[in-house]
């Protein structure tokens, strides 16, 4: 069987679980893209307002309170130096940008994977005439599609509140997008084999949301 004949309607596919899909991510997409937004703001007004909104935190006394916290320290890692509002986007903010990335690759991916398939969907899929290999990458490419998405939404916000906030880069909300995109890619790409893996949804996703889990402590204990 030629390459052509396994990924035969693939077109209509990705159409089909886009349409699908279109309010679950979006249920995503939004609240991340206007958290990421409202952190670079909310970090000028609390922390920095007194020092004129230059965001440099040369002696600001909270950044070194949150620098000095042990529960801090836990859930986000080491505070760079000097702590600019940029520094300060990439530390707290990102962290929840990219774990609530990772839980919604994992999600996404199970449903539309090991649930349809446990709902006969993927057979139905199959019925139809598709190809081989189009049940299984028209929900992956779908996802990535969604994640990618939310990268770029997230690297253009930042590059425009860069041109207001002078101790934030452009070039940093960028390279923040292009981590969200690759935490996303990978962490949907090891769901997918997850999924091939476990017997059903229910098995599928305790094991690779678990995953995630394990990714964060090895963040943890190579910050301790």
């Amino acid at each position: 069987m030629s390459a052509r004949d396994q990924l035969r309607g693939l077109r209509r596919a990705l159409r089909l679980t886009a349409r699908r899909l279109r309010f679950q991510a979006l249920a995503w997409i939004l609240p991340l893209w206007l958290g990421m937004a409202s952190f670079a703001p909310a970090y000028q007004d609390a922390y920095f307002s007194e020092a004129g909104g230059a965001g440099g935190a040369g002696g600001n006394a909270v950044v070194e309170a949150l620098r000095a916290s042990p529960g801090t320290r836990l859930l986000y890692g080491e505070l760079p130096d000097p702590g600019t509002i940029g520094q300060l986007v990439q530390w707290e903010g990102a962290t929840y940008l990219l774990v609530c990335t990772a839980l919604m690759a994992v999600l996404l991916t199970c449903r539309l994977l090991r649930a349809d398939e446990d709902e006969g969907l993927t057979e139905l899929l199959r019925d139809t005439g598709t190809g081989r290999w189009v049940p299984f990458l028209a929900p992956v490419l779908v996802i990535w599609v969604a994640i990618g998405i939310l990268a770029v939404l997230v690297g253009a916000t930042l590059a425009a509140e860069a041109t207001q906030i002078e101790s934030l880069p452009a070039t940093g909300g960028w390279a923040l997008a292009g981590v969200t995109a690759i935490v996303g890619w990978g962490f949907a790409g090891l769901a997918a084999v997850v999924c091939q893996l476990a017997r059903s949804a229910a098995g599928a996703r305790p094991l690779a949301l678990a995953c995630v889990g394990v990714a964060f402590m090895v963040r943890v204990a190579a910050d301790q």
